[in-house]
């Protein structure tokens, strides 16, 4: 049974572009990051209690950057549906928000869901409540050691026919006072690579833990794929002199971000 709600990965976007093509040849889009959608409370709700949200799309500001237009890809009932989004308007006005402090790596659009509803896409999103702000990780002692899922399309493999989430494992690494203040970020064990960029981080649930500490029951967002720092390995061949480098081993360790 997974310890990961269905819904979050309709919350999850792939981020595409157009490819240009041949006269007379179809379509063709490639991912090139990954996105999701966020709902806050409007405080209103309808006869049946039943809240109100509004619906933003999150991913990194370096994403959105220079960019015009970018494409969504959604699943619907007979494959996949995509959606324009204009990142500028007809004066080049930027038409997304971000964190005034530049090392804030987020990017923020609304997105008008009625359109989505509409056309019978298949689609969620991970309400505020869901969040684990800064306050809330110190509540409930996430820490290193806590184990987490990483969400995403890595190097752009989102599904042809469907969009079909990527979902890796991992623990969180770091997660101290020091380095969100100095970096406004934390560190997660996980494998990531370039398509990543944008992609949920949500914690795992416990339903065990030793003496001394709770279990966290809910999978809370934690932050967002930001980067990675790889490290670098290189095999030599001992046959000739001097000694040549034959094979270079990368490993990706990723650098996730985080928002109080």
């Amino acid at each position: 049974m997974s310890l990961l709600p269905n819904g979050y990965l309709n919350a999850v976007v792939s981020v595409e572009k157009k490819v240009e093509t041949q006269a007379g040849e179809p379509e063709k889009f490639r991912s090139i990051a990954s996105g999701f959608l966020v709902g806050f409370p409007t405080g209103q709700q309808n006869d049946k209690g039943d809240k109100f949200f509004r619906i933003f799309l999150i991913s990194n500001r370096h994403v959105f950057k220079d960019q015009k237009e970018v494409w969504l890809k959604f699943n619907h009932a007979s494959g996949s549906k995509r959606y324009l989004l204009p990142l500028t308007d007809e004066k080049n006005n930027q038409l997304w928000e971000t964190h005034s402090d530049k090392d804030v790596d987020v990017g923020v659009i609304p997105i008008a869901v009625n359109k989505l509803q509409e056309d019978g896409v298949e689609f969620a999103w991970i309400a505020e409540d869901l969040f684990a702000y800064l306050d809330k990780i110190k509540e409930l002692g996430i820490t290193q050691g806590d184990e987490m899922f990483v969400l995403g399309f890595p190097m752009g493999i989102a599904g042809e026919e469907k969009k079909y989430v990527i979902v890796k494992g991992g623990i969180i690494s770091r997660l101290d006072d020091e380095i969100i203040k100095s970096t406004k970020t934390f560190l997660v064990d996980s494998s990531v690579f370039p398509g990543n960029s944008g992609g949920p981080v949500i914690l795992k649930p416990a339903i065990v833990s030793i003496d001394g500490t709770s279990p966290v029951n809910r999978a809370y967002l934690l932050g967002l794929v930001k980067g990675y720092i790889p490290y670098e390995e290189i095999a030599y061949s001992l046959q000739s002199d001097p000694p040549q480098p034959r094979i270079k081993f990368v490993n990706y360790r990723q650098f996730l971000r985080m928002d109080s």
